[in-house]
């Protein structure tokens, strides 16, 4: 725990003011917003295995003789989960001499200290609510897995591969549907939007598409539209995050922030996979000697059931020219 601050302003010493957990402020932390979009899945395997029934054209004019076409194929498509932890070690009897001292406690046991709950429970800045910070801003959207190196903690960004490099993979394999809507900007957001939606199938077009991008551009597309004359209303409510004319839903996802990245597909095919996802906040806490480990392990990934019924404005990574 770093207290060096506390000890510099307050002393490193005890003194009972009355002090409460009420003085202990932090700011807001972001919360868990990407699982609510996707349909959940819960399983056992660590890998969650799909497969797309292909159909090719089936009618033909009628002729006596028997001409199969044979276009029938079944695609395999594999989504990942990955292996996350968090691990946090800390020695409670640093906070008896300073300002935090309330926090101990007067029995032996180093895990019971009203400290340990604090930390695991506090809102904003407990370990529970930077777990979902962790997972929403760094892993969801942009991680992007590496293999960890042994005896060295690793990043929530590296811990498993997010939306954005999903959109790519299927961008690059031509798989997933690849919309140029070139630079965007505050003035030009409301048109990119619409055209972005006009790309989508005609097929898809029936279906509530969830049209994802960072909070940022969707505020922007509403003011955009608002300054383009397209709202005559009475009051926020009448404000809908709806594209015109469609059932398609805008969301601004925060796993998206700082990014021009947008994506478009129904609920129904993005996934949100665990496997022991209770563990994310049933923190074990174990003592050793004067020290207190506090811990959890489970199993989380994120995929799109069918790339072709994904939309992105991302372009294929462009291939190095031949000789570098």
């Amino acid at each position: 725990m770093e207290l060096t601050e506390i000890k510099d302003a307050f002393g490193a010493y005890y003194i009972n003011g009355g002090q409460t957990m009420k003085q202990i402020l932090s700011l807001l932390s972001q919360g868990l917003v990407t699982p609510g979009i996707c349909t959940p899945i819960k399983t056992d395997d660590t890998v969650f295995r799909l497969s797309e029934l292909s159909t090719g054209s089936m009618v033909q004019a009628f002729q006596k003789g028997w001409t199969p076409k044979n276009e029938v194929a079944f695609l395999p498509n594999e989504l990942r989960l990955y292996k996350l932890k968090t691990d946090l070690e800390l020695c409670p009897d640093d906070i008896e001499a300073t300002w935090l001292g309330f926090l101990a406690a007067e029995g032996l046991e180093k895990k019971a200290y009203p400290l340990i709950r604090f930390l695991i429970e506090a809102p904003n800045s407990g370990i529970i609510s930077r777990i979902n910070a962790d997972m929403e801003l760094n892993a969801y959207g942009k991680g992007v897995y590496a293999l960890p190196t042994p005896g060295t903690a690793g990043t929530s960004a590296t811990s498993m591969n997010g939306i954005i490099h999903l959109l790519q993979a299927g961008v690059d394999a031509e798989t997933m549907n690849s919309v140029d809507l070139e630079t965007l900007t505050v003035a030009n957001i409301f048109d990119k939007v619409e055209q972005f939606v006009d790309e989508i199938s005609a097929v898809y077009q029936s279906q509530q598409m969830q049209i994802c991008m960072s909070p940022k551009w969707l505020l922007k597309y509403k003011r955009d539209k608002r300054l383009a004359g397209f709202y005559n209303i009475s009051s926020d409510s009448e404000i809908h995050d709806t594209i015109d004319f469609t059932n398609h839903k805008l969301i601004g996802l925060p796993c998206l922030n700082d990014t021009d990245t947008f994506f478009a597909t129904p609920k129904s095919n993005l996934f949100h996979l665990t496997k022991k996802g209770n563990n994310k906040s049933n923190i074990k806490v174990e003592e050793y000697r004067r020290t207190v480990s506090l811990m959890c392990d489970w199993w989380e990934g994120l995929g799109f059931g069918l790339d072709g019924a994904v939309w992105t404005n991302l372009q294929k990574t462009p291939t190095p020219p031949v000789g570098g």
